[in-house]
């Protein structure tokens, strides 16, 4: 499987309910009714209660707002706040997102914890692309260059992913301050 290539202003958007915010899926893998892996962008434009996915690992990074703060009484208690600084909970639990100032928008990973393992950091160098796990990218500054299969430049506001099958490549900055969100998706057993 190569490359999939995607752009934030033309991801389909879901509304939630009562208009309190909207879901932009990245990608479902396998499929969006029984995920083993799942990446997208919420906007939460009022408090609202987390949705509940057992055996879920989640992470979530602020990308625009002032912040957020989860809570679930006896789990859960973490404010959200530092932009670009992953925060990791269990999907186990039901919660809350309160709005600290205004509307937030963020970047989710959600792992199956019996079979996926994620982590999360923001990069600004050279990168091996690696060929025995799976992976998300997000351009949030400047502009990079993938090489291997494909050979694509990509700005703000795109990214890619892809499974363990690709071929080597790698991922690189072509301006100076480039920073892009870098998922490591490891398979378990």
């Amino acid at each position: 499987m190569k490359m999939k290539y995607f752009d934030y202003a033309t991801l389909p958007r879901t509304q939630w309910s009562g208009g309190t915010g909207e879901t932009k899926d990245i990608v479902c893998w396998p499929v969006s009714d029984d995920f083993a892996w799942r990446a997208c962008f919420t906007s939460i434009y009022e408090s609202e209660v987390l949705g509940q996915f057992p055996d879920i690992d989640r992470s979530i990074v602020l990308l625009k707002g002032k912040g957020i703060r989860l809570t679930s009484p006896g789990f859960l208690e973490h404010e959200l706040v530092k932009k670009m600084t992953p925060f990791h909970f269990s999907g186990d639990i039901r919660g809350h997102a309160e709005l600290l100032d205004g509307s937030v928008q963020c970047f989710n990973i959600m792992t199956r914890r019996s079979c996926w393992a994620s982590e999360i950091s923001v990069i600004s160098h050279e990168h091996l692309l690696p060929t025995s796990h799976s992976g998300v990218l997000y351009v949030l500054k400047g502009r990079w260059e993938m090489t291997g299969a494909d050979c694509v430049q990509l700005a703000f506001g795109q990214g890619a992913w892809w499974l363990p099958d690709i071929r080597e490549g790698t991922i690189k900055p072509l301006v100076t301050d480039s920073q892009l969100l870098w998922v490591d998706l490891r398979p378990i057993g």
